[in-house]
């Protein structure tokens, strides 16, 4: 299936006029060796080391999605790179609109987190996004980093959760005035459309690329011929993850939930990431007793973007997207 690789006008000239080489020489904190580096827009090419890097930091971020990420807009993703080539760190910012735009996965190697690349990183990619409202994901024990760069006004909360599907939860499936259909089979721009609704800022191409891809199960549930909630399901490098799972009433979600799981292979694990207020969400990890190991909370910069948590059973993306 073909992926789809347009930019929008304000995303091709986000760099028009900003320079993002920015060569330094720093000292490591011991003092033993100087390092030379630069900060500089990231290449479909550096792909596999940022993978690495990650992989290194036990990142859960499968190369699939790497790669969506660059096909969806790599005007506002860069890399800190040595001398030597080594990729040692990484951020980056989409521009959903000329308004707003989603920052996701700051990471420094370990040795080098002490000479304040981060810092820098984040400095020069704020800059491009000028006076963008700029959301990001914080574990919750971090908000403080973020506050200095002005990220102080705090949105909803999510807990990631992890661990095999309970098959008597998912052999449940209820049902309705309602069909779950698979997304190969209706026009994927109602399912845009739907998405729309509920990130609150069209997203045609990131959502065509992820829910689109070769490798995911995607379903979507109608009521009258009108889409009124999907899913997807994408395998990580370990386990599979749900995300998104949207949907306008608790039976719908779960049929859809349950259409989902039932791709996963017997042992392997779901990952499921809900907002804490959706109250149904919260039914769906307890029935499967699944395990939180994260907790994060959405944070902007300028102002809040209200989503309606009641329709969101798990998010999209814990990096890229307002939910």
């Amino acid at each position: 299936m073909a992926l789809r690789l347009y930019l929008p006008r304000f995303q091709r000239a986000l760099l028009s006029s900003t320079k993002w080489i920015n060569t330094s020489t720093r000292s490591l904190s011991d003092g033993t060796e100087d390092i030379r580096y630069e900060i500089r827009m990231m290449k479909r090419s550096d792909i596999p080391s940022l993978y690495a890097l990650l992989t290194l930091n036990k990142w859960n971020m499968e190369l699939s999605y790497l790669e969506c990420v660059f096909n969806t807009d790599p005007s506002g993703l860069v890399v800190v790179v040595k001398d030597d080539g080594e990729v040692i760190g990484h951020n980056g910012i989409l521009a959903h609109s000329d308004t707003i735009a989603s920052s996701g996965m700051n990471i420094v190697k370990d040795e080098y987190r002490k000479l304040g690349i981060g810092k820098q990183m984040f400095r020069d990619v704020m800059k491009v996004m000028a006076d963008r409202n700029v959301g990001g994901t914080s574990l919750s024990n971090r908000i403080s980093f973020y506050a200095q760069f002005g990220w102080t006004i705090k949105s909803y909360t999510f807990h990631y959760n992890q661990g095999p599907v309970n098959p008597e939860f998912i052999a449940d499936v209820p049902g309705g005035d309602f069909e779950v259909v698979s997304a190969r089979d209706i026009k994927f721009d109602d399912v845009i459309a739907y998405d729309t609704e509920i990130h609150t800022v069209p997203r045609p191409v990131y959502i065509s690329n992820w829910a689109e891809h070769q490798s995911a199960n995607t379903y979507v549930a109608l009521k009258s011929g009108r889409v009124v909630g999907y899913g997807v399901l994408r395998p990580a490098d370990k386990g599979f993850k749900m995300y998104p799972l949207y949907a306008d009433d608790p039976a719908i979600a779960k049929a859809l939930f349950c259409r989902l799981a039932s791709h996963i292979p017997a042992g392997e694990d779901l990952i499921f990431t809900h907002p804490i207020d959706n109250d149904q969400a919260n039914a769906f990890v307890a029935g499967n007793k699944l395990s939180t190991y994260l907790s994060m909370t959405r944070l902007y910069n300028k102002w809040n973007i209200p989503v309606d948590i009641r329709r969101v059973y798990s998010v999209s993306t814990t990096e890229y997207g307002i939910i």
